[in-house]
Order: structure tokens, then C-alpha cells, then sequence
């Protein structure tokens, strides 16, 4: 068995060039697809380099020696999906790609076994198991691979834009700036009240200033998060002072009974920064 697993194995590589022309022949025109038959020339070029280690991959699946299988698998998953991310492909197109590549490389070995009087039915048998082995493996490595490196991309954007939402400025060794901007929602001021203690306490932070010059008006939830942030803070020994509320935004706290008494509030930034001894 082993001698006409490597003679499959060969005889799929000799016709690899060709498996790919059908493919690649077997395309239509979509916009915005990377399978697609209009797509552009440096796509193209890529996908078929890439479509013929495909097929190689494959073949290596009916070696006896499944040490180059794994080797071709593991540098065929790195790859594509790489270049998938890169290109913004969702995975269904993936993998129905994948599946038509399938159905082409079976033709031919059921060719390729009509061809040899001296291929059986248990031959045909033994290479549909271990072909949609490899197959089936080779799609679940990827779609791992792809979910992984999605998520920490998306954990990386999500820490980027928490910290573009939330910046603790520093000002001098001891004090530093919130400014807190735009609109603020329920979501907002949770991560707010998550994250802020952290990086102050990082940040050895013993005044933070925080500017609501830039904020619009707060509903009642949002006013009892950020009156609760002050709270978390003065338990870690940070002082909290408040520059720039608007008078609706006071009227809002003073609403649900907030007491700010203990919280020195200024005018503005500058009136803030000024009282705390920064630029004397």
C-alpha cells in the first residue's frame, strides 16, 4: 500500500499546475472577493503560489512519512491565514475554496484509479479515508488559527481604543489628567470605573484631575458610575478633583443625591491644575 500512496502522491504533484488552472478557470467575476476572477493582479499572483502549496499540502497527506504532512500543514496554516486577515477574507469564502480545490483533486484520483487496472476498490477505500482526513484536518487547523488570531486582534483594537476613550495624562510625578470627552454611555462608564483605579495605581498617581469640559450632557446611571470611580480611587489613597462640569451635569448629580462635598470641583482645567501646584 505504501508504494501506491507515494505514486499518489506523486501523480497529484505532477498534476498539480493543472488541478489549479481548472480552479482558478472555474472563478466568476464578484466584487470584493479575493476569489474572484477580477481581482487584482497582486492578488492573483499571490493566490496562486499559494493555491499550488495547497495542493501540495494535500498530496503529502498519502505519504507513509506523515512528518512532511505536518511540516506543509503547519507553514500552509500560517500562511493563509495571513494573508486571509490581511485581505479581510471571511471564512465561509475560505473554505468553500478550500472545498472546491477538494472536489477537483478527487476527480483526478478518480481518474487516476480508473487508469490503473491494478488500483482496487480497497485502494479507492483506503485514499477516500485519508483524503478527506487531510482535508478535514487541514480546515480545522485553519478556522482554530483564524478564530484565534482574530480575537487577539480584536482584544489588541478594543485595548487600543480603551485607551484612546480613557487616557490618564500624567503631569507631573504625582498628578495627572482625565479628560473625558464626546458622549458617555452606560458601556463607557463601567470600563471607566474597570479601568481607571488600575492605571492610576500603575501610574502612582495621587491627584487625578478629572476635566468634564469635554463631555456632553450624562444621564442619572452614567453621574452614579463616575461618582462611584471617586470612591474606588479615594480607597486606594488617590484624590480625585473635578474641572469643567456643566451646570446640567451638577443638576443631574445633585438629582440623585451625590455628594461631591468631598471632592474639590473648579471651574475649569486650568483653575484645577493651578490649585494643585502645577507651572508655579
Amino acid at each position: 500500500m505504501d508504494k501506491k500512496d507515494q505514486a499518489l502522491y506523486e501523480a497529484i504533484r505532477l498534476e498539480a499546475p493543472d488541478i489549479s488552472k481548472k480552479w482558478f478557470e472555474a472563478r466568476e467575476k464578484t466584487d470584493g472577493s479575493v476569489y474572484a476572477k477580477n481581482a487584482g493582479s497582486t492578488i492573483q499572483k499571490e493566490l496562486k503560489e499559494q493555491h499550488l502549496f495547497t495542493i501540495y499540502t494535500i498530496a503529502s497527506g498519502f505519504l507513509p512519512d506523515q512528518a512532511v504532512f505536518k511540516q506543509n500543514l503547519q507553514e500552509w496554516t500560517e500562511i493563509v491565514v495571513n494573508s486571509r486577515l490581511e485581505w479581510d477574507t471571511p471564512i465561509y469564502e475560505v473554505i468553500a475554496a478550500i472545498n472546491k480545490t477538494r472536489n477537483l483533486i478527487w476527480d483526478f484520483i478518480t481518474e487516476y484509479s480508473l487508469a490503473d487496472p491494478e488500483i482496487d476498490k480497497r485502494d479507492i477505500l483506503h485514499w477516500s479515508t485519508m483524503y478527506h482526513s487531510v482535508l478535514d484536518t487541514m480546515i480545522s487547523e485553519f478556522s482554530t488559527r483564524y478564530y484565534y488570531l482574530t480575537r487577539s486582534r480584536l482584544q489588541g483594537q478594543e485595548q487600543l481604543i480603551e485607551e484612546i476613550d480613557a487616557p490618564i495624562i500624567p503631569i507631573s510625578k504625582r498628578i495627572a489628567v482625565l479628560p473625558l470627552i464626546g458622549a458617555m454611555d452606560e458601556k463607557r462608564a463601567k470600563s471607566l470605573l474597570e479601568s481607571i483605579p488600575v492605571k492610576c495605581t500603575e501610574k502612582q498617581v495621587s491627584y487625578l484631575v478629572m476635566d468634564f469640559s469635554g463631555m456632553k450632557v450624562i444621564d442619572t446611571f452614567v453621574a452614579n458610575q463616575l461618582f462611584s470611580l471617586t470612591q474606588s480611587l479615594q480607597l486606594l489613597g488617590i484624590q480625585s478633583v473635578v474641572s469643567g462640569m456643566r451646570p446640567e451635569t451638577a443638576q443631574t448629580a445633585i438629582q440623585l443625591g451625590l455628594d461631591f462635598g468631598m471632592i474639590q470641583t473648579f471651574h475649569g482645567l486650568p483653575q484645577a491644575l493651578k490649585h494643585l501646584g502645577v507651572g508655579k
